[in-house]
């Protein structure tokens, strides 16, 4: 079934964002065994909720960093004591639920639940995610439980699960009653939030407002240290489908977490100068493509200097040939190479690009795998050292997830460069 509509309550957070945001953690090593996580009690299952995940974990460093330990986490001092109480609380406050509607048929639980149904206009991967952090602290203000429902392009579980002994925010189909008598008002952040969120509303919703991205501001501003990429991955952890493509691909390429850095390119977003000459083309705008390109690796370059590799993502699959095929970069560590001098070249790196990353917003008629890359992408990114990203939000959220200290935007949102030099 699909999940009622709640009260929805869109973002717009200027004033608020993410008091959970500093440092880059440390790196955790994970034990070698084999474990068998099934987030599920026996209330719970009664309910249809099974988030299963089979998961053979050893000892590397990119195993230990996809799935860092919810202990390892809450032991950093860095991250608020609020979020390590709130972990314990909304343990309970769910149990509570189930037994309550077990018992009774009802509850006083309250939920705010971060969706994306079928029919909302929910923007792209980031602008889905990149306020969960957000929305973990307005729950904890305002006793709420956090949950995450997706319909489109499916469960977010596809991609992303709980964290075991973390925030289990899944929400079964059947979870709430189908008579549930929901509220359909709309209140927006920037009104009466306050008011709203401490309502007797048992359930409300939030949608991201992106049209305007203020959680990085926030972290570099306000906060004034980095824990993003703690808390993100307190709540999510790779499904075991996205966790193998992410360790495959890094295998193959030889990546070590820390060890490279990523240049990120948004080639097709709509600025002026795409629009005016109607709409991206490699061919047709490719000194213009390929100069954007080329900055952009020097800036990765200019972050990390003699990086191991230098990891490209991107939305046009003919940039990521360019650059890793026929580019200056291409030939400059061949004749490095020849001369014994490789370590200081630039060594660029990507995973299949034979197929572009869909957008998850409007990409149609794809089968729930074809948007694998796009989460691989941004776990691969966020596991290096340093990101150089451009426009859009996808950039920013990969940058936050390695950390947020070695951070440049190659490109503004007008399109213009922010030029760097090249590498000697």
């Amino acid at each position: 079934m699909t999940l009622p509509r709640g009260t929805e309550i869109r973002g717009h957070y200027r004033g608020y964002l993410l008091m959970a945001f500093a440092a880059i953690g440390a790196y955790f090593v994970g034990l070698k065994t084999d474990i068998t996580t099934i987030l599920q009690t026996k209330d719970e299952a009664s309910h249809g909720l099974e988030v299963k995940r089979n998961r053979s974990i050893d000892n590397s460093d990119e195993t230990s960093e996809l799935h860092r330990p919810v202990a390892k986490i809450l032991n950093n001092p860095k991250v608020p004591s609020w979020v390590k109480n709130y972990v314990e609380w909304h343990k309970q406050q769910r149990q509570k639920y189930f037994d309550d509607m077990r018992a009774h048929n009802t509850s006083d639980v309250r939920f705010l639940i971060s969706r994306c149904f079928k029919n909302d206009n929910c923007g792209g991967l980031s602008d889905r995610l990149q306020d969960m952090p957000y929305n973990l602290m307005l729950a904890n203000q305002t006793k709420r439980v956090l949950l995450v429902r997706w319909e489109r392009p499916t469960k977010l579980e596809h991609f992303l699960v709980p964290q075991p002994d973390g925030i289990n925010w899944t929400v079964p189909d059947d979870m709430f009653p189908e008579d549930t008598d929901w509220d359909w008002s709309l209140v927006q952040y920037y009104c009466d939030i306050d008011k709203e969120a401490h309502s007797d509303e048992k359930i409300l919703s939030t949608i991201r407002d992106f049209e305007v991205s203020t959680f990085r501001e926030y972290e570099e501003k306000v906060v004034g240290h980095r824990i993003y990429h703690e808390i993100f991955r307190l709540l999510f952890s790779p499904s075991d489908a996205l966790s193998a493509h992410i360790q495959s691909t890094m295998k193959s390429l030889n990546l070590m977490p820390n060890q490279y850095s990523s240049v990120h390119l948004r080639m097709q977003y709509p600025v002026d100068v795409i629009k005016n000459d109607g709409g991206f083309s490699f061919e047709r705008q490719k000194p213009l493509i390929t100069g954007w390109a080329t900055n952009a690796v020097n800036c990765a370059a200019n972050l990390h200097p003699n990086a191991a590799k230098y990891y490209v993502s991107s939305d046009s699959s003919r940039t990521i040939k360019y650059l890793v095929e026929e580019s200056r970069f291409v030939q400059n560590y061949t004749d490095a190479t020849k001369h014994k001098e490789h370590e200081s070249a630039v060594k660029l790196v990507a995973r299949d690009y034979s197929i572009q990353n869909p957008h998850i917003n409007f990409a149609k008629n794809l089968e729930p795998d074809d948007f694998m890359s796009v989460f691989e992408d941004l776990f691969i990114m966020g596991l290096g050292k340093c990101v150089a990203h451009g426009i859009g939000g996808y950039g920013r959220l990969a940058a936050a997830l390695s950390g947020g200290e070695c951070v440049m935007r190659h490109r503004g949102d007008g399109g213009n460069m922010n030029v760097c030099t090249q590498p000697t």
